[in-house]
């Protein structure tokens, strides 16, 4: 099965790794030059979609594929072959791996979370862990807990030792993205377009705050508030200690992914193509217009010293840098 959607990005300092297609492909930042490219050559039974992840001195990129593979590559050179190979995973990988010191976790669309050793890519638990159906999104990591969100309605805290389950708290909708971490809070939307606020020790559901739709992205928490969009394509801004709203505004289109909070603004990607930025204290718009790039965009945008990096999907071009200040769009990658 190919994968066909948006770009996997993800940024570490100088360089972007981008998961698309048939390789997996480190890009200097500055210039959009190709460092190098993974496999030499396109394996047609092979392609790529889920965000690579980096390990911490920056030596190996850890990438999983939509045909079940998982590789651990050396990220300086990507040469052709793996520094190792996981195979077991038997299903898709959607969601980011993450890197946790020495072991990364591997999210799958069968359900499971296998926990591997960084330098051998051996499997460290006795069993991953196995939810009731896919989970797409990236796991987040504090302390000794592991925390994820599934299609089957349930946001789960697993032991990071050995995969066990600490609890489970049923939302009463698919969940597509990972939650967000605050306060002793974890936020998650789901596809009801209800932000959950549970406490992250016991899964006790503290608020609800509904949304007119489904709420696919994760929000981002700055100063109290968390900021998210949702699918009728509303822009929320929720106080997390109480879930008030403070305000919302309407955006360009959709909004499936997460948002990216830079300096005083919130900036939100929709489905038809436009960037809007909005203030974070009356959630006005902070351009005169929105940023227009060509294809959709459903993935997550990255904040770097180059601009707000937004993925797109149905485009010639890969990823576009905006200008936060001014909205001013260019292509930074494309592969043609």
């Amino acid at each position: 099965m190919q994968a066909s959607s948006w770009p996997g990005v993800s940024l570490a300092e100088d360089t972007i790794y981008i998961a698309f297609g048939q390789f997996v492909y480190s890009v200097d930042l500055e210039s959009g030059r190709v460092n190098w490219t993974y496999p030499a050559e396109a394996d047609r039974n092979t392609t790529f979609y889920a965000p690579p992840a980096l390990s911490s001195d920056g030596e190996t990129l850890v990438v999983g594929s939509y045909s079940q593979t998982v590789y651990g590559l050396n990220a300086q050179s990507g040469t052709n072959m793996p520094l190792w190979v996981f195979e077991e995973a038997e299903d898709r990988i959607i969601g980011a791996p993450l890197i946790v010191e020495d072991r990364v976790l591997i999210p799958t669309a069968l359900g499971r979370v296998f926990a591997l050793d960084l330098e051998s890519g051996q499997s460290i638990w006795a069993e991953p862990f196995e939810a009731e159906h896919a989970i797409w999104s990236s796991p987040i990591v504090q302390e000794d807990r592991i925390y994820v969100g599934g299609l089957d309605h349930y946001v789960y805290s697993i032991s990071l030792e050995d995969g066990q389950v600490n609890w489970s708290t049923d939302l009463g909708s698919a969940i597509a993205d990972s939650p967000t971490l605050t306060n002793g809070l974890l936020l998650s939307g789901t596809f009801a377009g209800t932000l959950s606020a549970l406490d992250a020790q016991t899964g006790r559901i503290e608020w609800e705050f509904q949304a007119d739709d489904a709420i696919w992205g994760s929000p981002v928490v700055q100063d109290g508030v968390a900021y998210f969009g949702d699918v009728a394509g509303e822009a929320h801004a929720v106080e997390i200690e109480t879930g008030r709203e403070l305000w919302r505004h309407e955006l360009s289109g959709p909004a499936s992914a997460s948002p990216v909070v830079q300096d005083e603004t919130v900036y939100f990607v929709t489905e038809v193509g436009q960037m809007d930025a909005l203030l974070l204290e009356s959630g006005e718009p902070a351009w005169p217009a929105s940023a227009t790039m060509a294809g959709r965009l459903l993935a997550d945008p990255l904040s770097s010293s180059e601009g707000i990096l937004v993925p797109a999907m149905e485009s010639e071009c890969l990823i576009y840098a905006v200008e936060p200040e001014t909205g001013a769009v260019r292509c930074l990658f494309a592969t043609e």
